[in-house]
């Protein structure tokens, strides 16, 4: 079957950074970054999600691995704004130009800033949605997070 490509990689290949499309199967009830970490045979800590915040009338990107809980205060921190609140699911595709389950950093339609957790370091290729449900994206952590402009802070709750 031939796939067609997101606009996540349609960017991607203009911007000539090398991507592997990694497609699972998975019913849209039972979706959870765990659950697709799984079905692609990958470590939770390489699986990254892309959650949206609202700040006012902005929109900020915050990238962290599955695993993960996203802490607002040091999101909000390191968007260097005063807080946060995620965008609400039914508001995605209107605010970011994608649905649940195929949010991804790359091509985002409003955003001011994009904030990767500082775990993204320890390992040199990550997966990420393609923007489209049922697709993911195993690339080059470094030429991502460039191409973004992304910054790397500490932005998920701590481990009890």
């Amino acid at each position: 079957m031939k796939m067609n490509k997101t606009n996540a990689m349609r960017m991607l290949d203009r911007a000539k950074i090398s991507y592997e499309v990694l497609e699972y199967e998975l019913d849209k009830d039972l979706f959870s970054g765990e659950t697709v970490s799984d079905l692609l045979g990958l470590d939770h800590a390489q699986c990254y999600k892309t959650l949206a915040l609202r700040h006012e009338h902005d929109i900020y990107i915050c990238v962290i691995s599955v695993k993960d809980e996203l802490d607002l205060k040091k999101c909000a921190k390191a968007l260097d704004v005063k807080n946060v609140e995620m965008v609400h699911v039914k508001d995605l595709l209107k605010d970011v130009g994608y649905e649940r389950g195929s949010v991804t950093p790359v091509g985002v339609k409003k955003n001011k800033g994009i904030v990767f957790d500082d775990e993204v370091n320890n390992f040199k290729q990550i997966e990420i949605s393609a923007g489209a449900y049922g697709l993911g994206l195993k690339l080059d952590r470094d030429a991502l997070l460039k191409y973004l402009n992304a910054k790397v802070k500490d932005i998920v709750k701590d481990e009890l």
